[in-house]
């Protein structure tokens, strides 16, 4: 027995325990008619429509993910917030240690830069070659060329 075909007659035995049927439109169209139309639609079975419920997407995939412990969590952003380049002139003044709510990067969601007044911090990219990086001093030296 298919999955819908399980779901049909648990679907009917919720509406009428004693009935045999396991056919969804059955039920639907017998209640309706052992009350003589006095009904509600909302007392009703769904009918076939139910069949619907069952192709509603996995929400993986469409905005959301799973996190380590399984739970869904949005995905609010899968690209980059900016350009790289635009990325690379955003700096922090931290002075000892990057904070969260102290650090400008960190509380963008961003990894410090070589703009940065603190070069040893944790929140430092991992990886290497991530493209021409733009120091202070480039930027001095640029300025003064002209």
């Amino acid at each position: 027995m298919d999955l819908f075909k399980k779901l049909q007659a648990f679907t009917c035995k919720l509406y009428t325990v004693s009935t045999t049927t396991e056919d969804i439109n059955t039920a639907h169209h017998q209640l309706f008619c052992t009350q003589c139309g006095e009904l509600e639609s909302s007392q009703l079975p769904p009918c076939e429509s139910l069949q619907e419920h069952l192709h509603i997407l996995s929400p993986v995939e469409h905005g959301w993910a799973r996190n380590d412990d399984g739970q869904l969590t949005v995905e609010w952003m899968r690209g980059s917030p900016a350009p790289e380049a635009v990325l690379q002139l955003l700096s922090c003044n931290c002075s000892r240690r990057c904070k969260l709510l102290e650090c400008q990067c960190m509380s963008s969601g961003l990894k410090c830069t070589n703009l940065c007044k603190l070069q040893t911090c944790d929140n430092q990219p991992q990886e290497e070659g991530l493209g021409m990086m733009i120091t202070a001093a480039d930027l001095t030296d640029s300025e003064t060329e002209d």
